[in-house]
């Protein structure tokens, strides 16, 4: 899906939002954690794929890393541009406007690290896109996968009685709320049956509690409680499979 339409909506919505910076600061933890050199010990090359206006390029060029941000909107890339020169990045963090149709390794390369940070749910085969950038990993490399939880949305549909017509607030559909998802049992399945061989090495579940119900909200819970509140228990199950996104570090093997 090409965004150039909704690209302010998104920066408002999303990233300058508190969902937004619970999103960023769990990701990037959990790469800091689990990725070797994350933290800048040596320099990563990084496709950063589907990343819109660069949030995510600009945390990993802030390290030292090479970033290829690759995305379908024009709107957003340009948003990007303006964003990383301002921050100082943009000798770190190379533009491509394109599909991820023509993503080819025979030109690109492979990567040390491959981002697919809620790209993936809104191309028309989701599944097809994971595996392609599986093979677009290097030998060793790590794929990280944010992807939107199909059960968590039914879950919270049904406690704010959204799954039934005739219920006491209609269904809208909303703009922002991709098309597909994927439950946390079909993505690992995915892994474990793909010919691009490697292991599941961490599964966090990406806002758990934050914006639970729709009508309502605790009073005195400000976005650093929230913050401090998902750290708990995002990465333990059962919890982490109840996350708004689901978030899968996957290694390819060497």
């Amino acid at each position: 899906m090409n965004f150039d339409h909704l690209a302010l909506r998104l920066e408002e919505k999303i990233y300058r939002s508190c969902k937004g910076k619970i999103r960023l600061t769990l990701l990037e933890e959990d790469l800091t954690d689990f990725v070797p050199g994350f933290r800048g010990e040596k320099s990563l090359r990084i496709l950063d794929a589907g990343g819109g206006s660069g949030h995510f390029s600009r945390i990993c060029a802030q390290k030292g890393h090479s970033v290829l941000l690759w995305d379908l909107s024009r709107a957003m890339l340009n948003l990007a541009e303006t964003e990383n020169s301002r921050a100082g990045l943009s000798g770190r963090i190379s533009l491509k406007h394109a599909s991820f149709d023509d993503l080819d390794p025979d030109e690109t390369g492979v990567f040390d690290l491959v981002l697919l940070h809620g790209a993936a749910e809104w191309t028309s085969n989701p599944s097809q896109t994971i595996r392609k950038m599986m093979s677009l990993t290097s030998p060793g490399g790590y794929l990280s996968l944010l992807m939107f939880n199909r059960d968590k949305i039914l879950l919270k549909k049904g406690i704010n009685g959204q799954l039934i017509s005739g219920s006491s607030k209609p269904v809208r559909k909303r703009k922002l709320t991709p098309p597909e998802g994927m439950s946390l049992s079909d993505i690992t399945e995915l892994f474990r049956t793909s010919p691009v061989k490697g292991t599941i090495h961490l599964i966090s579940g990406i806002r758990i509690f934050q914006g639970f119900f729709l009508q309502w909200q605790p009073s005195g819970m400000d976005c650093a409680k929230w913050l401090q509140q998902e750290r708990i228990y995002y990465r333990e199950p059962p919890f982490r499979s109840l996350g708004e996104h689901s978030h899968i570090l996957w290694k390819r093997e060497s």
